[in-house]
């Protein structure tokens, strides 16, 4: 088989796998509630903007990797609070100095850091980014079984988590909810390089420390570990569900013991619509990527080959 062939298999193999740990529903097929369980997936975060140019390019085509990865990765994107940005959710700055207190490199746009790992910045860093997802899924070893059911009415989306035991949780950790909408769209007057609308903006949160006070922020709390935001502007969503440490937790660990504990996401989405799509911008970077690796593994292969005979 060759190197392109064992690529566009492994893109497609990669695609096929099913969901586990997220629900991804048709708007179509939607009554009102939904439940997922579990923990593994991989937290994917995004800085970005809406006046990005390299943003503006790459976000249909982050949009169609996210739905082909299933359940293995949970992507959002932090817009800024920088007086150009035409959303400037407070709940994504209030992500971003999070993330800042880990990665003070964290500057240019599009960025992105996998579970909490290193800082990649730039388009031609994806193939960094697809490598450290896999990494995260091949070393991951034990994450925190979630329970999570949202529900909506004609205003409101309610998420409700079910999290282990008290006595089974670290004291400096907290469960985060965190409301996304896709297909926000931007208003007139934005700098704006790209199409009408931006996908997987974080718009709201709410945070239930394992000690302290929660914090919400654009959102209702209701309970412990029950949190709604209004939805009568927002026909599409996905909420993600993180048990991880707290900034103060942050602030005394590296990155290396400091991943997320457990991630699991219910999303409300159309799927893609590709069959007449160009080829997305991010695919042929990916394939080059699997090819690389397919050809270094070939090469070792030969090579031990070659010096057993």
């Amino acid at each position: 088989m060759s190197g392109v062939r064992k690529a566009l298999f492994l893109t497609v193999l990669l695609a096929l796998i099913p969901p586990a740990d997220a629900v991804r529903i048709n708007p179509e097929s939607w009554n009102n509630s939904a439940v997922t369980e579990g923990g593994f997936t991989i937290l994917v975060e995004e800085y970005t903007a809406t006046w990005c140019e390299q943003c503006a390019q790459i976000d249909e085509d982050l949009e169609i990797i996210t739905d082909d990865h299933g359940s293995r990765i949970s992507m959002i994107s932090y817009h800024p609070s920088d007086g150009v940005d035409a959303f400037e959710p407070p709940a994504a700055e209030h992500r971003l100095e999070r993330l800042r207190l880990q990665h003070p490199d964290l500057a240019g746009s599009p960025s992105f850091v996998v579970h909490n790992g290193l800082v990649r910045e730039g388009v031609e860093s994806w193939p960094d980014v697809q490598s450290d997802i896999l990494k995260e899924e091949s070393s991951q070893r034990g994450f925190t079984e979630l329970k999570v059911t949202a529900e909506t009415n004609e205003t409101e989306l309610m998420v409700t988590v079910f999290p282990p035991l008290f006595g089974d949780m670290q004291n400096d950790t907290q469960i985060s909810i965190l409301f996304l909408q896709h297909n926000k769209e931007i208003p007139d007057g934005f700098i704006n390089p790209g199409t009408g609308s931006r996908d997987r903006v974080l718009v709201g949160l709410a945070e239930f420390p394992m000690n302290g006070n929660p914090v919400s922020i654009d959102t209702t709390i209701i309970a412990p570990f029950v949190a709604s935001y209004p939805i009568d502007s927002m026909e599409q969503w996905s909420v993600v569900v993180v048990h991880e440490y707290t900034s103060e937790a942050l602030a005394n660990k590296t990155t290396t013991d400091s991943k997320p504990l457990g991630v699991v996401e219910i999303s409300l989405k159309d799927p893609h619509q590709d069959e007449s799509a160009e080829l997305p911008l991010l695919l042929p970077i990916i394939i080059f990527m699997a090819i690389g690796t397919l050809g270094i593994i070939s090469s070792k292969n030969k090579k031990k080959v070659k010096e057993e005979e």
